[in-house]
């Protein structure tokens, strides 16, 4: 299984968005008094849902090693849910209201950690192309072998 590139590009998919539950979503400094504010990842119910949802679907699909065009559909499922994450990620950040009843987005900027859901996603469209190529030239291959198996006329 570990011999294929797409499953690593998999596994890496997974482990960026785990590791998103201990990076903050965005961050402020209070320039007077030095005292640093965050939002994270794991403060918001909606994050790990997203989070959780797109690391079970990645272990599934690695799971699903034998057949590449499950591991295509299943990829691009979890590329869908990264790219909602993602859009979740921003548009939440530019509307959100704090209890001073300024936006989140004028008072936070966004972290690293909140474009990992994309880089995510493109991480698994890398993975679909290596995996797609694979179950097409294992279609191709029993073609040839039953065709070659096939009594002549």
């Amino acid at each position: 299984m570990w011999k294929k590139p797409h499953n690593w590009l998999i596994a890496a998919a997974a482990l960026l968005v785990i590791v998103l539950l201990g990076l903050d979503v965005c961050h402020a400094v209070n320039p007077e008094t030095g005292v640093r504010y965050a939002v994270a990842f794991k403060d918001r119910l909606i994050y790990i849902v997203f989070i959780v949802m797109s690391f079970i679907i990645s272990d599934v699909t690695l799971l699903s090693a034998k057949k590449p065009f499950y591991q295509v559909f299943l990829a691009i499922v979890n590329a869908i849910v990264l790219l909602g994450f993602q859009i979740w990620v921003i548009v939440d950040f530019f509307t959100t209201k704090l209890q001073t009843g300024l936006k989140m987005s004028s008072v936070y900027t966004l972290s690293i950690g909140s474009v990992f859901p994309l880089v995510a996603a493109i991480l698994l469209a890398v993975a679909v192309k290596f995996a797609a190529d694979e179950g097409t030239a294992q279609r191709i291959a029993a073609a040839f072998e039953k065709r070659a198996g096939a009594p002549k006329n």
